[in-house]
C-alpha cells in the first residue's frame, strides 16, 4: 500500500500488522494518539507504518461479526502528525480501511465493512470512502469495497 509525504510528494510502502495486548497498553502513553487504545485490548488492532520503521502512524481496531458477514470498525485514528490539513504522510487512514474491506473479502462477507461516524464525519465518510448511511452505522460492500482495495492497495507504484 502506497503512503505519500504530503511536502515532497515521494511514496513510501506502507505495512499494516495486528499489534499485541503489550504493544496497545503502551499506546496509553503514546502522545501521538488521543483515544484510549487500551480499551480495544479485546478487538483485533492493527497498525499501519512505514517499511522499516516502527513508528505507528495510524491504528484501527476491528470486530468480526460472522453472523451478520461483516467487519465493524470500532476506531480508527491517525497520528496526530498524520491529521488534518497539515498532515505530514496521507492516506493513511484509506490503507486501514482498505485493509479491512480486504479481509472482508476473504471472510467471503463481499467485503461488508461497517462503522459509526462522529456525525461531522458523514460526509467525509461517503465522499472519500464511498461509505453509505445505514441506520445510525455506514457501511461500504461489494463494488465500493473493491474500489477502495484498488485504489490503496493493489495499485502500489513503488
Amino acid at each position: 500500500m502506497v503512503l505519500i509525504n504530503t511536502e515532497t510528494g515521494e511514496k513510501y510502502k506502507g505495512i499494516i500488522e495486528k499489534i499485541s495486548p503489550t504493544e496497545i497498553l503502551r499506546l496509553k502513553k503514546n502522545p501521538n494518539f488521543t483515544f484510549d487504545w487500551p480499551i480495544e485490548k479485546e478487538n483485533a488492532v492493527y497498525k499501519i507504518h512505514l517499511k522499516d520503521q516502527e513508528e505507528i502512524l495510524g491504528l484501527i481496531s476491528l470486530i468480526d461479526i460472522p453472523k451478520e458477514f461483516r467487519i465493524h470498525i470500532n476506531l480508527i485514528e491517525s497520528s496526530i502528525a498524520n491529521q488534518g490539513r497539515n498532515k505530514r504522510i496521507k492516506n493513511i487512514p484509506g490503507c486501514l480501511i482498505a485493509f479491512t474491506c480486504k479481509n472482508a473479502f476473504k471472510k467471503g462477507y463481499d467485503g461488508f465493512v461497517s462503522l459509526i461516524p462522529k456525525t461531522k464525519l458523514v460526509e467525509h465518510y461517503h465522499i472519500r470512502y464511498g461509505f453509505i448511511q445505514v441506520g445510525n452505522q455506514m457501511a461500504v460492500f461489494g463494488e465500493s469495497s473493491k474500489l477502495l482495495i484498488e485504489k490503496y492497495i493493489d495499485h502500489e507504484e513503488i
